[in-house]
């Protein structure tokens, strides 16, 4: 044999190797879920994770902590989970945490953006915000609180269609759709 055949003949069986390899890592389904630096997974049941949990730093010392009882990835997008009983923890530099419960949310892995839905309540020092709905966007810091919102805090109680808060300087704004609606607000003062 010559070494011109010799050697045409390895490439070719070391290309063979190479797309099987390739093929074998990325199109079979023993590796629907690999476990990363940013989650913990204890149990996969079916298509459904149990005892998800992803954390997230940001190079200013803030971070994002979301749990679920349950998660699934979604059929439309793979960095997109679908949650169950979700509990999320943001800790902003210099200030008290937010805790935000849901009965469900649909969490992005890579933005860290999520949309938490059903029985949504929000708290934070002395504060407790119940809605409908509830989009992080953790890049940006700010939280949009929509249907059915209700504040409650220091003996006062507010009812509104939107509020948002600014997590950084705590800002909010709260407002009606209607531009004729207007926000509810009941205080008390401790004599009332």
């Amino acid at each position: 044999m010559s070494s011109k055949l010799l050697i045409q003949l390895s490439i070719t069986l070391l290309i063979a190797l190479i797309l099987l390899v390739f093929y074998y890592f990325f199109f079979t389904s023993d590796n629907t879920f690999v476990k990363g630096d940013k989650v913990d997974v204890d149990n996969q049941i079916n298509n459904k994770i149990t005892d998800l949990k992803y954390t997230a730093n940001d190079i200013n010392g803030n971070s994002y902590i979301i749990n679920s009882e349950y998660g699934e990835i979604s059929d439309l997008d793979s960095n997109e989970l679908k949650l169950q009983g979700v509990k999320a923890i943001i800790e902003i530099k210099n200030s008290e945490s937010v805790i935000i419960l849901s009965d469900y949310a649909n969490y992005n892995k890579v933005t860290l953006n999520t949309f938490f839905y059903d029985n949504v309540k929000l708290t934070y020092i002395g504060h407790l915000i119940t809605s409908d709905k509830m989009f992080l966007n953790y890049l940006n810091k700010d939280i949009n609180i929509q249907e059915n919102v209700v504040y409650e805090g220091y003996n006062n109680k507010l009812l509104a269609d939107i509020i948002e808060i600014d997590l950084v300087t705590k800002f909010s704004k709260i407002y009606m759709l209607d531009k004729y609606g207007k926000v509810k607000v009941n205080i008390k003062n401790g004599n009332n």
